[in-house]
């Protein structure tokens, strides 16, 4: 068993600080450990470092900023020199795994410096295939149906097998990569492009009692043919068997569907989509009291920066209060633990961290404790959330390796700063660090 103590701050401020030297603290041990190291063959490599982005928003330190740039670039040699990449995407991938790097490193860069033009160009050079705007790539996409021709894509064309023509919430983080570039230039094609596919999925989303699990180009799909999941399960291993409303709202919330609806939304005017994004948070509201769920909660904090809508507001009060904010002492996981299964619900994985406070199975969600705060204004609250989301930080830094091999895994400090691959970039420094220094000390 791994176990720390739990910090008791004084203040809202110095939890923020002591938080934020010890990510320093990793940072600079990472530029140190990667900055000569050449780059791999792993999918999502520069994944590991998402969990910055926080901690650069809110500090003056800027050399972070030039690794992260000189990891861009050693990252698109190698692909390019290693012929895995041509014209700026992989040969051959799926679109699940295939797009992580763009949507979330080079996402990522781009929100750091929104003028760097090479940042811009990498995501340029995937976009423009994901409209079929490159004449030296087979199209991927379907204007008139609004649907991906496959799951399975690159710039050597399109594999047709069975069971891959299914679209699924997967094929949206294509969309969140057109809607990347439309803030990076300023061209509607890549607008029109989001909300061609999107609208799709929002009719779905709001046509029946049943959430969708796909799309084919004739009807809505709400059950697997066998063809269908064998190609989905094979390369989405930890998605769950959704069979639950919650599973199904799951899927999409682990793709970013909230926000790419509520960026819809706001950009278009159309009100499908707000609509369908309340669809998906209704349906796994009841999930909030969930610690492994503090993904909902974040979710919850984008709609209301969306909206200005305080709809869900006591539920998320609520659901504090349910869990208690009684301070813990100690936090604690044991690494010959796992589940042996990918658990339904929201936060799940089959390699999860089971975190315990105090001898105990982990009650209380350092982000939705957060957000609690934020709503309320919580100083104490707001304290706790910071200690207790700092010591789920530090105990991971101790136990865990850095997530470079495996940008999706839980089992990383990646996984806990930023969130696994099921959380939706929700973890303790994007949704508990990053929000309370903004709203307790914004700049």
């Amino acid at each position: 068993m791994h176990t720390i103590q739990i910090t008791q701050s004084s203040s809202v401020a110095e939890a923020a600080d002591q938080f934020l030297a010890q990510m320093k603290n990793w940072v600079d041990e990472c530029i140190i450990r990667y900055a000569d190291a050449p780059a791999t063959n792993v999918h999502d490599q520069g994944t590991f470092t998402t969990g910055w982005e926080s901690y650069l928003h809110t500090t003056s330190d800027v050399r972070p900023l030039a690794f992260l740039k000189s990891l861009r670039d050693k990252i698109h040699s190698h692909f390019i020199d290693t012929d895995q990449w041509q014209h700026g995407y992989w040969r051959m991938q799926e679109a699940h795994h295939g797009t992580e790097h763009y949507e979330l490193f080079l996402g990522m860069l781009w929100r750091l410096d929104s003028t760097d033009a090479t940042t811009i160009a990498q995501i340029v050079d995937v976009a423009e295939h994901l409209g079929n705007w490159s004449s030296a790539v087979v199209p991927w996409f379907d204007w008139d149906r609004g649907l991906y021709r496959s799951f399975l894509f690159g710039t050597d064309g399109v594999q047709m097998v069975e069971g891959a023509e299914l679209n699924v919430p997967d094929h949206l983080r294509c969309s969140n990569i057109a809607l990347l570039a439309h803030r990076a230039t300023g061209e509607e094609r890549y607008l029109e492009l989001a909300t061609t596919q999107v609208e799709r999925w929002a009719t779905a989303l709001l046509a029946e009692e049943e959430l969708p699990i796909g799309l084919l180009p004739d009807r809505v799909v709400y059950r697997f043919a066998p063809a269908e999941e064998a190609v989905y399960r094979a390369r989405v291993g930890q998605s769950s068997q959704l069979l639950t409303p919650i599973d199904r709202a799951e899927s999409f919330l682990a793709s970013d569907a909230i926000n790419s609806l509520l960026y819809l939304w706001q950009a278009t005017g159309t009100v499908i989509f707000r609509q369908a994004a309340e669809r998906l948070l209704d349906t796994l509201l009841p999930t909030l009291c969930d610690p492994d769920a503090g993904a909902v909660a974040d979710a919850l904090r984008h709609y209301r920066r969306w909206t200005h809508d305080s709809r869900y507001d006591q539920a998320v009060c609520a659901a504090v209060a349910s869990s208690g904010t009684d301070r813990a002492e100690t936090l604690a996981f044991d690494l010959t633990q796992r589940m042996g299964h990918r658990p339904a619900g929201v936060g799940k994985r089959e390699d999860m961290l089971l975190w315990q406070t105090d001898g105990q199975p982990r009650r209380q969600s350092p982000i939705t404790l957060g957000l609690a705060a934020e709503l309320t204004n919580d100083v104490p609250l707001a304290t706790f959330a910071l200690d207790l989301a700092s010591a789920h930080f530090q105990l991971a830094q101790q136990t865990l390796p850095d997530g470079r091999d495996h940008g999706c895994a839980a089992r990383t400090v990646s996984a806990v700063v930023r969130g696994h691959g099921r959380e939706n970039h929700a973890g303790m420094t994007t949704a508990v660090l990053g929000p309370l220094s903004q709203h307790f000390y914004p700049s």
